[in-house]
């Protein structure tokens, strides 16, 4: 298996990565799900939702305009997607969804479809329940071109922040700008291997199978709720056990009348639109998946463990700082995500006068980093961390340097890890002045507080997490 991590000698695993770790000799069956990431907050998944949602209006206004050369121009650019490594395909990757055929077929499968001549499909990832030829393989590599700029743009940021090497390259044909709602000719950064360009994807954006799909919401969600309706209104289709005389409607008498036919799944929702609402609601609180389902056989108590120990043999010191460093990234992202995402190393502030070690982008929905985002002391979009190897008391400096990267645009609260501290009250008391002077929050984490929380995962008890970084929270705001 020829994985990312393995053949560009990353130390770190797929728990410990905020990209999947694709293998590069086949494809990895995950689908990038445009729902998935058009309800999330975060910026990253915020331009990409942009991106999806105005190439999607720009096609359908055009359809309806019936403007044939805008439409031809707008599809011609959907090719076939290898450089993500995901999807369905047997042996070595290839495009599966989307060529300038197939796009043009979509186009017009579009054109025709009930959904589109009522208005009711207002999104690509809608389309698979509407539009007849349409599959998730076909979603997602739409979805992949659409955003093709933005991960671009991710992956040169992780191949920065673990040190691949990535070069120029002009084969993958122009970028949709959500800006222009046209695309635009671009090179773009990439690593490379065996002559095929790479483009990492975030874990939190795919999903095994698509959030809406068709079969799904056509035998959970439709045929249920017509069975109460014709139940309700003591249709023919009511049937009544002889023992009990209990009426009841089964699903194959409903099937029969209903079968299913994506006009009809559209002429559904047109009339029970809370029905689809309710179903996204449902899909988009699902969440992403989890690490041991990302990788096969994942053990993350044994992986807590392993992290614990790996932390204890690296010596404190400048001579070790990268090690440390690289370590500290790992331990966090294995306990933080998918509430902390696509960490940034060295990321530049005021023109690259200031450099901070790691920045994580604040996507949590619930817990420590939501209530630190919404506070509006806090307002955490983003959580800079700090990472010093050193075991010995920690001083005025060292405190300033993290309080100085807090500002309005990024917010106020951050992490210092550490080995140890000499002086722990004196270190609590200067972050408590800190924050009492309404210069920031600022929550230092020894190894033995990494130790600790790697212990709940180690106890199943992950939950404890958020009450341990709350208290520790407390601490320095009593």
């Amino acid at each position: 298996m020829a994985r990312f991590s393995v053949v560009f000698g990353l130390a770190n695993t797929q728990a410990t990565l905020d990209f999947v770790d694709v293998d590069l000799a086949t494809d990895t069956p995950l689908y990038i799900d445009p729902y998935a990431i058009q309800i999330r907050d975060d910026e990253w998944s915020a331009k990409c939702g942009d991106a999806v949602r105005s190439f999607f209006t720009e096609v359908l206004a055009t359809l309806r305009a019936g403007n044939d050369a805008r439409v031809t121009h707008l599809m011609s650019h959907l090719g076939e997607p290898n450089e993500t490594y995901l999807g369905q395909s047997e042996g070595a990757p290839r495009g599966r969804g989307v060529g300038s055929d197939k796009a043009a077929k979509f186009a017009e499968a579009l054109r025709k479809s009930r959904a589109f001549r009522t208005g009711v499909i207002a999104d690509i990832s809608e389309a698979e329940l509407f539009i007849h030829g349409v599959g998730p393989d076909m979603i997602s590599d739409l979805t992949t071109n659409i955003i093709r700029g933005h991960l671009a743009t991710y992956t040169k940021e992780q191949c920065d922040l673990y040190g691949v090497p990535t070069r120029v390259v002009r084969s993958l044909g122009p970028t949709w700008s959500a800006q222009r709602a046209d695309w635009v000719a671009s090179d773009v950064d990439l690593p490379v291997h065996e002559g095929k360009p790479i483009l990492l994807v975030p874990k939190f954006s795919v999903r095994f199978k698509l959030s809406l799909d068709s079969q799904e919401f056509y035998n959970h969600y439709m045929i249920e709720y017509l069975k109460r309706e014709y139940l309700n209104s003591n249709s023919g289709l009511v049937q009544v056990l002889k023992k009990t005389g209990e009426r009841y409607v089964t699903k194959k008498s409903v099937k029969d009348r209903h079968p299913l036919i994506k006009d009809e799944l559209a002429s559904f929702v047109l009339d029970h639109p809370d029905v689809l609402e309710t179903y996204k609601e449902i899909k988009g609180a699902s969440g992403p998946i989890p690490p041991d389902m990302l990788e096969m056989f994942f053990d993350e108590s044994a992986f807590a463990q392993a992290l614990i120990q790996n932390l204890q043999a690296i010596p404190a010191g400048n001579d070790d700082a990268s090690r440390y460093h690289h370590h500290a990234l790992a331990i966090c992202t294995f306990l933080f995500h998918p509430q902390l995402i696509t960490p940034v190393k060295e990321f530049e502030l005021h023109q690259g006068r200031k450099r901070l070690d790691i920045r994580f982008t604040n996507a949590a929905e619930s817990g420590f980093f939501q209530a630190m985002m919404v506070s509006p002391q806090g307002r955490a979009l983003s959580i800079p961390v700090e990472c010093k190897n050193y075991r010995k008391e920690m001083r005025n400096p060292e405190l300033d340097q993290l309080s100085g990267r807090f500002s309005h645009h990024r917010g106020f609260v951050g992490l210092l890890l550490c080995r140890s501290m000499d002086n722990r009250d004196r270190i609590i008391s200067g972050c408590r002045d800190t924050a009492s002077d309404g210069r920031g929050f600022m929550i230092v984490l020894e190894d033995a507080d990494l130790i600790q929380m790697l212990g709940f995962v180690q106890n199943n008890s992950r939950w404890r997490i958020d009450e341990f970084l709350h208290d520790r929270f407390a601490e320095i705001t009593r």
